[in-house]
């Protein structure tokens, strides 16, 4: 009897295990990639990706992880619920940097999918003459 419960609690365990990505929240993006092309330094760079919560569970962006604090994204106030859309906001200040820039962005959730990451990339030129 003691065998039959341990191999009934194990199966268990494993349709638990199974099934729970099936019923959890994933992140899908649009675009992972943007390429901003040619800037002058001291420009601003503003990025947009669209992703969508194609789980059933409403996901949650808990932070961000970037290389350097030239890049900043817009906080995600509110759960994004099953099925929504939603455009993550970036910004690449361009300050003291040259030549070409590549840089990656770690997005962190409760998604089975996470971190996510996107990235950028372009050139970053002198800066106009005046």
């Amino acid at each position: 009897m003691k065998r039959l419960k341990t191999h009934f609690l194990i199966s268990m365990v494993i349709i638990v295990i199974i099934l729970s990505p099936a019923f959890s929240q994933e992140i899908k993006f649009k675009e992972t990639k943007h390429n901003f092309g040619f800037v002058h330094e001291g420009d601003t760079v503003k990025l947009d990706y669209e992703f969508k919560n194609i789980g059933d569970k409403p996901l949650i962006i808990s932070n961000y992880e970037v290389e350097c604090g030239c890049t900043k994204m817009e906080s995600v106030v509110s759960p994004i619920e099953p099925g929504q859309t939603y455009i993550l906001k970036v910004t690449f200040d361009t300050h003291q940097k040259y030549d070409r820039q590549d840089r990656i962005i770690k997005i962190l959730s409760n998604a089975t999918n996470s971190p996510s990451e996107l990235r950028f990339k372009g050139v970053v030129l002198k800066p106009k003459k005046k």
